[in-house]
């Protein structure tokens, strides 16, 4: 495992390592913060890549060790052409690989967005999973074996589960769209993607003058067969399992792309989950990074000073 060290524009020491995943794929990961204490581990979605988390990263380092990788398809991992190679349980298994490099004696943290939450979620259901990951803090996502189940418990609230389905129509519109094989990738190609999200970026006002990069759709348009590789597989067999990992899902209020009812979905497989709404879209971590790193800075602490603990069943606040 090399390592190379570098520092972020304010001064702070930034190591680089490489993971190597199960399959060969190379996954690069950034470290900074004090090697003491909790570690945060940061996962993003489609079409971002490990720097999406830069501003959040910077505010957490001052008090956790911070990890931060580029899942494979986008930045400067290895982008397998196979779509089976994003499958959820291969990128389950990077991210685990991740934590064993980062924190090989105590359970991480893990805040996850968009498509790295649904990974993250895949994760923490898995067995044995509270072992090594201490708590999941999920924003603009869930897990897709759940989400039958969800649906189908709407159905039977009637009028008002049919307008939380209704609520949802975004999502199973672009997703198909990107999910089709080869057309994905065009569409990402294209510069549709990078519009779109250009676009939603007009319904929030940002706390900051951080902005989101530009094209990355089109740089990243490999790990759009994450789509693919999952979302009808899950949907059409799933394998819906709790979990013991304590979680806090973050709703930010102006998200065009994922709604609260797709955030929230399974609320009803954790034991032990809270709900907090807070400002900004999508990408809420480069919008609003201090709400964000508030919101993590308070679980994690929970969590590890005993205030949150995995048994308390069934507690859901919103």
């Amino acid at each position: 495992m090399s390592v190379c060290e570098a520092a972020t524009p304010g001064g702070a020491r930034v190591s680089r390592i490489q993971v190597v995943a199960s399959d060969g794929v190379r996954v690069p990961v950034w470290l900074q913060g004090p090697e003491r204490g909790p570690t945060v581990v940061l996962v993003h979605g489609f079409p971002d890549d490990h720097t999406v988390w830069n501003p959040v990263a910077d505010l957490l380092a001052t008090e956790f060790r911070v990890a931060s990788f580029d899942v494979r398809g986008s930045g400067q991992a290895d982008r397998p052409r196979r779509v089976v190679a994003y499958r959820l349980d291969q990128l389950a298994a990077d991210l685990e690989r991740v934590v064993d490099a980062v924190s090989p004696g105590r359970p991480v943290h893990v805040v996850a967005h968009d498509w790295g939450s649904v990974q993250a979620w895949h994760a923490i259901t898995r067995p044995g999973a509270s072992a090594r990951l201490a708590s999941l803090t999920s924003i603009s996502g869930g897990c897709l074996d759940h989400v039958p189940s969800w649906v189908a418990a709407r159905v039977k609230d009637g009028p008002t589960g049919w307008r939380a389905l209704g609520s949802m129509w975004k999502s199973p519109f672009y997703m198909g769209l990107l999910q089709v094989p080869g057309l994905g990738q065009l569409v990402c190609r294209s510069g549709l993607v990078d519009f779109a999200i250009r676009w939603s970026e007009r319904f929030v006002q940002p706390s900051n003058s951080a902005q989101l990069a530009d094209q990355r759709a089109l740089v990243n348009a490999a790990a759009v067969r994450i789509y693919a590789a999952n979302l009808l597989p899950r949907l059409l067999r799933p394998r819906p399992l709790p979990t013991d990992v304590p979680v806090n899902v973050l709703v930010p209020r102006r998200d065009v792309f994922v709604t609260a009812a797709t955030a929230t979905v399974s609320m009803a497989w954790a034991k032990h989950l809270t709900i907090q709404t807070i400002p900004g879209g999508h990408w809420v971590a480069v919008q609003r990074p201090s709400d964000v790193a508030g919101c993590v800075r308070t679980f994690v602490r929970d969590i590890d000073h005993g205030v949150i603990a995995a048994t308390q069943v069934g507690k859901a606040t919103r």
